[in-house]
């Protein structure tokens, strides 16, 4: 039987994701597939490049190191100048640049017999 774990999006929901594959993967459960929307997508592709309890307890980390002011910098001018529509974001992706960096840049799916994420 295939065991697969689907991850939806929903921002903060990423941080729950993990708690929920360190509960999974304490079990002994590991997935065969790896199905996500959103940050669902991105804690997938973390968990595929890097297997069992380190790569789990390495997302957890990013996790733990993050704080919404800065992954989702507000600010009210830019949110009216976007509702304006001279910008085509609500919120900058700055923010998000470094925590982009860390996942989706570390180059696990160059390592021999991973299959390509691109």
């Amino acid at each position: 039987m295939t065991t697969a774990f689907v991850l939806s999006g929903g921002a903060s929901l990423g941080a729950v994701q993990v708690g929920m594959l360190q509960a999974l993967n304490d079990a002994g459960v590991a997935p065969d597939l790896l199905v996500g929307s959103s940050v669902g997508a991105i804690n997938a592709a973390w968990i595929a490049a890097h297997r069992g309890p380190e790569g789990v307890e390495a997302l957890a980390e990013i996790w733990r190191g993050l704080r919404s002011s800065t992954v989702f910098p507000a600010s009210p001018l830019l949110g009216a100048v976007a509702m304006l529509g001279r910008r085509n974001y609500l919120v900058s992706p700055v923010g998000w640049r470094p925590c982009s960096n860390s996942i989706c840049l570390s180059g696990a799916w160059k390592r021999p017999g991973r299959p390509s994420m691109w």
